[in-house]
């Protein structure tokens, strides 16, 4: 059983990215332990501040009990200080919002800074713990079913698969295969919410997932076809090979099919619709079976097929014009809010800021429009929306929207 000490130094050294290998692997065995411990760390793994809650904590050595740990972290989190705000870059309606934050921070600074030493003393006023934006992260599952976290890896070798190195170079997850055959075994690549990362596939194809998503694949792709699975958001962008079609399984037994093309795949479960966005080249999208050969579409650049998520079978939806800047913004680092509705906002927020969204008295029927960074706390992106005449409150990490 890991000790609260043990614990605690490994978390901290996991916020450090300072773990040695032998480390690693205890943490790791800590994780695949239940599955209450992986979504305890991921919840913990979401607080950046932590880094300064633990080197402040003592812990209390003459307990052996994992429960104290989190329960204390949670009391400190919740009772903490905002945190800086991140740079914001906005477009449009937001750049007057960050000219005022801006003009108010300086007020404050300089009242700070020069009010007479005989003013009278301010009264602190506790304000609940920043929720910062998502960064990159992602947990890698292997064959085997051990969990490798690589948020605080550095470089080099993380794993090795029936003689494929699995290797972690400047942010990105590669497969290094072995000169002679491999045999093919089954890695998970899962982003939770707060977090995104890239991958090379071992055939040279690349793929950036985005929150809460996960991508399943070979180590090697040994068949005549390159198949794959997608749950959540993935960028892809294919490498070109004829005699291998690139098959990108997503729900409800639909598919997509390519030769070499970049396009991006929305597949949430909590989204109305399947979104397949076109960048480049050519791509086949099939909903339903594979006899469902009548529900086939092919798509030219800037198309869009969509699929419903609640209907089986459902026939492919072409949008010829799509918005494909809106599609690939994350990608890019952006929220893309073009004529999304307030619930289609608050999804993109639940899985970029790990938070719960909660409706007080129904849902506001409002449309956005605009674009602005992701790169910025919650708190920063909720006075941009409050120009908007939305109204929140945050309570903990759960967000409520008032009338």
């Amino acid at each position: 059983m890991i000790t609260i000490d043990q614990l605690s130094d490994l978390l901290l050294k996991h916020l450090q990215g300072s773990l040695s290998g032998p480390e690693q692997e205890q943490l790791n065995e800590w994780l695949a332990r239940s599955e209450r411990n992986s979504r305890l760390f991921a919840s913990i793994n979401d607080e950046e501040q932590l880094r300064q809650l633990v080197l402040l904590y003592e812990w209390e050595e003459t307990q052996n009990n994992e429960t104290i740990i989190w329960s204390k972290i949670r009391q400190q989190t919740a009772a903490r200080a905002v945190a800086p705000v991140r740079r914001l870059h906005t477009w449009r309606r937001w750049t007057a919002v960050a000219a005022i934050t801006l003009l108010v921070a300086g007020a404050w600074w300089y009242f700070k800074m020069y009010r007479p030493e005989n003013a009278a003393p301010v009264t602190k006023v506790e304000t609940p713990a920043e929720i910062l934006p998502g960064r990159d992260g992602a947990i890698l599952t292997l064959a085997n079913g051990r969990q490798v976290v690589l948020d605080s890896l550095g470089n080099g070798v993380v794993a090795t698969e029936n003689g494929t190195e699995v290797v972690l170079k400047n942010g990105s997850l590669a497969y290094n295969m072995p000169a002679g055959a491999a045999t093919a075994v089954y890695n998970n690549l899962t982003t939770p919410r707060g977090r995104q990362f890239q991958l090379i596939l071992p055939d040279g194809s690349r793929a950036w997932l985005n929150a809460a998503s996960s991508l399943r694949y070979p180590t090697v792709f040994a068949t005549g076809e390159r198949r794959v699975e997608v749950t959540g958001e993935v960028y892809f962008e294919v490498a070109h090979d004829k005699t291998k079609p690139f098959i990108v399984t997503i729900p409800h037994g639909a598919e997509l099919q390519v030769l070499g093309t970049e396009f991006n795949v929305n597949a949430y479960a909590n989204e109305t619709a399947i979104k397949t966005t076109l960048v480049e080249g050519s791509l086949k999208v099939r909903s339903g079976s594979a006899a469902a050969d009548g529900h086939a579409v092919i798509l030219e650049p800037g198309q869009q097929a969509q699929i419903s998520n609640t209907i089986t079978n459902a026939p492919v939806k072409t949008i010829s014009n799509a918005d494909v800047d809106k599609a690939v913004a994350w990608k890019k680092g952006l929220f893309n809010f073009e004529d999304a509705s307030l619930e289609e906002v608050m999804r993109q927020l639940e899985r970029w800021y790990d938070i719960e969204v909660v409706y007080e008295k129904g849902i506001p029927d409002i449309k956005f429009g605009g674009k602005m960074s992701n790169d910025v706390s919650l708190s920063g992106l909720l006075k941009s929306l409050q120009d908007m005449e939305v109204h929140f409150r945050v309570e903990g990490r759960r967000l409520i929207v008032m009338p």
